[in-house]
């Protein structure tokens, strides 16, 4: 088996060889903004980052549209490049209010880090909105925020939206819409180091799933330790294991420090049903 290094590494030079044929995440964003602000004149359009769009219309509406899906399926063919613009941008002016015409089936729950939330927050104080992402913690250092997932796009819910589901339920059915989407969950495992993936775009929220951790059939050296560097990255160890702690410590700062999709490098133990810091 190639060791978890070598696939990792694999992973980084085959994503640099992507970028080098098709829009870097950024310019991707900006094709996307060019096109939003020609077709919604009125409103105030910003990349705040790659992938994401923040629409601001004059009636105080505030949307956060994620890119995520139509940049996947333009990385596969970048062909399509005007055909995605134009589908995306006519589902955007026809879906006329954010709320409109919400399907509780498509709210997926996604892992965000306190920097993350943070650098979220002061954008949007930067930018005068009042709105915030509905967001609950999941422990000191991570949260859940919920997007909107449907084929041509994914967006945040924001606090102001009336989704028609009560936040106390929100957790609960997000989970179960996850699971259902969800390919199938694969376990790579080297020594006292694993991988766990389940298609990349997720990949962090399966801590959210706890029947994966309290089920055992992940069985390792000690109490689970996890790491999510990265949405699409989850390495996990046992907390008795010094070498894949350590692994698992240097892989996660790497690639928290460099990675796409970055989130923290901080380690986390499962014990009691959840997850906390992994102090050692």
């Amino acid at each position: 088996m190639r060791s978890l290094p070598g696939l990792l590494l694999t992973a980084v030079l085959m994503s640099a060889a992507l970028g080098a044929e098709t829009l870097t995440p950024r310019a991707f964003t900006e094709e996307f903004a060019r096109a939003v602000k020609a077709a919604l004149p009125s409103a105030t359009v910003t990349a705040v980052g790659d992938l994401e769009l923040a629409i601001s219309e004059p009636d105080g509406r505030q949307r956060s549209l994620l890119l995520e899906n139509p940049y996947r399926d333009y990385s596969s063919n970048p062909q399509r490049l005007d055909h995605l613009i134009r589908s995306f941008v006519a589902a955007l002016t026809r879906s006329g209010s954010v709320a409109g015409k919400f399907d509780p089936a498509r709210l997926i729950p996604v892992i965000k880090d306190r920097q993350w939330l943070d650098d979220e927050r002061r954008g949007f104080k930067a930018r005068g909105i009042e709105q915030d992402h509905v967001v609950e913690p999941f422990n000191d250092e991570l949260f859940i925020v919920y997007v909107e997932d449907d084929p041509t796009r994914m967006r945040y819910i924001m606090s102001g939206e009336n989704i028609g589901v009560a936040r106390d339920r929100m957790r609960a059915l997000a989970i179960e819409n996850l699971k259902r989407i969800l390919p199938k969950i694969e376990l790579q495992t080297e020594g006292d180091v694993a991988v766990l993936s389940a298609g990349g775009d997720y990949d962090a929220s399966l801590l959210l799933i706890d029947e994966i951790w309290s089920g055992g059939q992940i069985k390792m050296n000690g109490d689970i330790v996890v790491a999510v560097p990265a949405r699409d990255v989850l390495l996990v160890t046992g907390s008795r294991s010094r070498a894949g702690v350590k692994k698992v410590r240097e892989l996660a700062a790497k690639l928290a420090a460099e990675g796409p999709h970055r989130l923290t490098a901080t380690l986390f133990v499962y014990r009691n049903g959840k997850f906390a810091k992994f102090g050692r």
